[in-house]
């Protein structure tokens, strides 16, 4: 039995199946909760072709192949991925692309794949995973999945009559970067569209501020914040984070915190009765453990570092704190989009921001492409294709000033 798409869903579906002909990948933008996996697993039987599903982790397989389970006998479905420790070939084959990229003879028999999260794909690496998977099997149709479909790059300007050389951290949409892998974006719907039509719960934004972006120093590559640096920014503010946290848990029932540091989430994770902590470097089981309890509301509040970014399916979520902050608008989204899924009782779920994010990057409601003479991406605070977030002077030494 499969699934009644809504009328977003099967428009998606519709022109992708009719971007077939087209040549060169297509990208598929449906924002956080849009119902993506069901989206796959439609266009996926209406193919009725060999097809490999890629993904980036062993969650959103799992929710992928879920919703494929609707449509087809189990017994058509591979799984190709040591984290779920299985490894075989299906008509319709679903693949973490770490399991796979060194190995693409045993693959090279499909003619088109999907990758789920695709804003992933860097066609600038020549040596990524993904680069060197979908070359070694001649290059298929490649159909493309995400809610954030830019990411940060770099622009290099001469000034100065060509004497000085400037580096700016942009936001480049994928489909606009110069390698041009992604040609064209063929369906778009935006946050807010989903919100007005009932599909999504909006977010109402709490500032508690700490700090605002002005004052964080840049990391190293200067694409984004430098964490140590904040951390020391913020430090003797321990008491506003602690009550901005106890406020959190009075106004939500179910509270995620993104954190800056490992450090930072086991200290708050000491002061705070009932909480837990998930980073990358969690345990199987232990991660599994949280996760259950933070559904089941056994534990109320989880502290998390850099991992429920992506395919965290939690609805009855309703509050998010965010102690770390990103100059990278595809962060924030992912991270904020974890609370936007309706579930039953939900009205909206809370933002509580003490790194100034919301200030300056704007509400996620606001964030939405728009087409013009082509995309643009752009929020309540302007236009953001483009647009410089960091400039570097390099100098003849080759140092690096602030300017």
């Amino acid at each position: 039995m499969s699934y009644v798409l809504r009328p977003y869903q099967q428009r998606a579906v519709g022109k992708l199946l009719w971007a077939q002909k087209l040549e060169g990948a297509d990208l598929c933008v449906l924002p956080t909760g849009a119902g993506k996996s069901i989206v796959i697993a439609d266009l996926a039987h209406k193919l009725n072709q060999p097809l490999l599903i890629l993904q980036p982790t062993k969650e959103i397989l799992e929710q992928n192949i879920e919703k494929m389970r609707a449509y087809v006998d189990n017994n058509e479905i591979g799984i190709y991925s040591a984290s779920m420790s299985r490894k075989y070939l299906g008509f319709y084959t679903f693949a973490t692309i770490g399991s796979i990229y060194k190995k693409p003879e045993t693959f090279a028999h499909f003619k088109t794949v999907i990758i789920d999260e695709c804003h992933l794909v860097n066609p600038k690496n020549l040596d990524g995973m993904f680069t060197q998977f979908l070359q070694g099997i001649d290059n298929p149709k490649v159909i493309g999945f995400t809610a954030t479909p830019y990411r940060l790059d770099n622009m290099y300007e001469w000034i100065n009559g060509g004497k000085e050389l400037v580096t700016h951290t942009v936001t480049k949409l994928i489909n606009r970067l110069k390698e041009r892998f992604w040609r064209r974006i063929i369906f778009n719907i935006n946050n807010y569209e989903l919100i007005e039509q009932g599909y999504l719960v909006p977010l109402r934004y709490v500032d508690k501020s700490i700090i605002r972006h002005s004052q964080i120093p840049t990391n190293i590559s200067r694409s984004d914040f430098d964490m140590e640096a904040y951390e020391e920014k913020i430090s003797g503010e321990e008491e506003k984070i602690i009550n901005a946290i106890f406020f959190a848990q009075e106004i939500g029932k179910s509270v995620l915190v993104f954190c800056s540091s490992v450090r930072q989430a086991e200290w708050l994770a000491d002061l705070v009765d009932g909480s837990a902590i998930v980073t990358a470097k969690t345990p199987k089981k232990e991660r599994e453990r949280v996760v259950e309890g933070f559904k089941s509301r056994k534990i109320q509040t989880v502290f998390n570092v850099g991992v429920f970014t992506l395919g965290f399916d939690h609805p009855t979520l309703d509050c998010i704190v965010l102690l770390r902050p990103t100059r990278s608008i595809g962060l924030y989204y992912q991270m904020l989009g974890r609370g936007v899924r309706p579930a039953e009782g939900k009205r909206f779920c809370r933002v509580v921001d003490l790194t100034g994010t919301v200030e300056a990057l704007g509400r996620i409601e606001t964030i939405k492409l728009v087409k013009r003479d082509q995309w643009e991406l752009e929020s309540e605070k302007g236009s953001w294709h483009k647009k410089p977030m960091y400039s570097f002077n390099i100098t003849e030494k080759m140092g690096i000033d602030r300017i």
